[in-house]
């Protein structure tokens, strides 16, 4: 592998590379310090927090005004790239990644909300499923092409024959998109020049967990927990699961039929089953006999599979 030679410099002396390093910080903290930005930043902290954006002026004027979303950005990328010709060893002081023809840039980051500049590369997309997640998204397009589509949930006595409806829209500079995530998502189909984007998200203070639909039926095809601690605690069930820790199938029994997020108690249930097959469908029943509970339905359907698939297990229910 044949390694640039000043990059190979940078082995033997780290101080250039902690200049460039130092160099790009400071673009970071100016481009921060200008007061369009600084406003926005520190209104970003308040949404995060719980505010409504309309109690946010400086935020909000970035999804409803025409140029205050290209300032910002603008002003960002000039300060960046002038250190990067100064210094083309330094890196952007913001969490970034690339992943699939998008790359993302996270502006900021507080409470539950997220300032994040994002690109699309050119290319086509087909999508046979849909994601919801319990959160509200606004989009600022700041350059760029694409066509996409809204799908939205259907409600009333049509959903059973028409799960979603879709709304073919065309992306382009000064696009602004205002969405409920738990019932509208965005799928971007093609993209002709790159779509460049300024997004602000923000999570529900309790979320409900993300589901995965099939686009054609509306089937369920995979949910997960819509907070980062129930995720931990998910992994934390499965963790224990793994260890084969059969102690701790009565803690899971007790999450499993405890109130709160409907996809930990679910995956509590599944880790108590393989855990103590007892304990385990104990919980299960009574979960399936709870009519008030969400998870009352999805339990009566799999104590009527295990039962069909293994008899014997009437006999721990019965006993």
């Amino acid at each position: 592998m044949r390694i640039d030679p000043a990059i190979a410099a940078l082995q033997a002396d780290r101080a250039p590379q902690r200049r460039a390093q130092a160099a790009m910080v400071a673009a970071g903290d100016a481009w921060r310090a200008e007061p369009q930005v600084a406003a926005a930043l520190t209104e970003c902290e308040r949404f995060g927090a719980g505010a409504p954006l309309e109690a946010c002026p400086a935020l909000e004027a970035l999804f409803t005004k025409a140029n205050a979303a290209p300032l910002l950005a603008g002003s960002l990328c000039r300060g960046l790239a002038q250190a990067i010709a100064a210094e083309p060893f330094g890196h952007p002081p913001f969490r970034h990644g690339y992943s699939g023809g998008l790359a993302t840039l996270m502006l900021a980051r507080s409470g539950r909300a997220q300032l994040i500049l994002q690109a699309r590369e050119p290319g086509e997309n087909a999508f046979e499923t849909v994601r919801f997640s319990d959160a509200l998204r606004f989009d600022a397009v700041l350059a760029g092409a694409a066509e996409a589509r809204i799908v939205r949930r259907t409600t009333g006595h049509s959903a059973e024959r028409r799960p979603f409806h879709s709304e073919a829209m065309a992306l382009g500079a000064g696009t602004r998109l205002a969405l409920d995530c738990s019932s509208e998502a965005v799928q971007v189909l093609a993209t002709t020049r790159r779509l460049v984007s300024l997004r602000l998200h923000r999570t529900s203070a309790e979320p409900e967990p993300s589901r995965e639909h099939d686009l054609a039926t509306g089937e369920l095809l995979h949910q997960a927990a819509g907070s980062m601690r129930s995720s931990r605690q998910e992994m934390t069930l499965a963790l224990l699961g793994r260890m084969q820790a059969v102690e701790a199938a009565p803690l899971m029994a007790e999450t499993a039929q405890e109130e709160g997020d409907s996809s930990l108690r679910w995956q509590a249930l599944r880790e108590c089953l393989a855990l103590d097959t007892a304990t385990g469908f104990a919980a299960l029943v009574a979960l399936a006999r709870s009519p008030g509970d969400p998870l009352a339905a999805s339990a009566g359907a799999l104590r009527a599979q295990l039962v069909e698939a293994h008899p014997q297990l009437l006999t721990l229910e019965n006993s």
